[in-house]
């Protein structure tokens, strides 16, 4: 690499890093009210922006490294040379300055989510597997008046096939049940995904999303998939699963 590439993709990483660090201690200010200070060091506020959903655990982990690396892209002038001690690769000050535009003007989650099929508490389990085989999706949404939105799922399904199975392994299905008949069977229960607003950013929502596949998918916000509903009962319903995340992550230059 030419003195001169050497040089500008140093200097680019440097101004990106200072942008980096100057927009992390005004969101801290933003949110706390209080100045950073010096008990704040570059590791806490990155530790802090990833406990507020501001970057995903993937982006807090990079710019550790980064940090740890910043001071071989430092100038220095012996002999007749004056330029970087090394050079960081250009895809690495590439997405050091998407995430610093990230911060920036964070990607909401309504920006990426897609239009939700969804079904009523009332639907026949028939109709809602076919609708689900149709599009090729595991789940479908629906709001119920008591308990909120929840989920109908192919392994909600299993659950019940299995609680009904005779001893002998046999077993009746009434695929004319309503889907509701599933949250309230009490070897089955409700299936509540992680719901948020359009309005979050799309870091929280891949959060949300990394959290759920290390738990149970009958836990609360345990099943792999993001509900992204309005307010209002003809507000639009988008969802953001896990097919999702490669697209969500290169949106948020992972």
């Amino acid at each position: 690499m030419a003195k001169h590439d050497r040089e500008s993709m140093a200097d680019r990483f440097d101004a990106a890093w200072k942008a980096l660090e100057s927009e992390l201690k005004h969101r801290w200010r933003e949110r706390t009210g209080r100045d950073p200070g010096q008990q704040q060091t570059v590791v806490s506020l990155l530790t802090w922006a990833r406990d507020q959903k501001l970057l995903t655990t993937d982006q807090e982990r990079f710019l550790d490294r980064c940090r740890s690396v910043r001071n071989a892209y430092t100038h220095v002038s012996f002999d007749g040379y004056s330029g970087p001690i090394a050079s960081p690769p250009r895809e690495i000050v590439e997405r050091l300055e998407k995430i610093l535009g990230g911060l920036r003007h964070p990607r909401k989650v309504g920006d990426i989510a897609t239009k939700a099929s969804t079904c009523l508490p009332t639907t026949p389990l028939r109709e809602a597997l076919q609708t689900m085989h149709r599009g090729d999706f595991s789940q479908l949404p629906y709001r119920d008046e008591q308990r909120g939105w929840l989920l109908v799922t192919r392994e909600q399904v299993g659950r019940w096939a299995e609680a009904k199975a005779e001893a002998d392994g046999m077993v009746l299905l009434d695929l004319s049940a309503a889907v509701s008949e599933l949250a309230d069977h009490p070897e089955v229960g409700p299936v509540r995904p992680t719901r948020l607003d359009p309005s979050a950013t799309l870091a929280s929502a891949v959060a949300a999303l990394e959290s759920a596949l290390h738990r149970p998918d009958d836990a609360d916000g345990g099943y792999p998939l993001v509900l992204v509903t309005g307010k209002g009962d003809k507000a639009p319903v988008q969802v953001l699963a896990v097919d999702d995340l490669p697209r969500a992550y290169r949106e948020l230059g992972r």
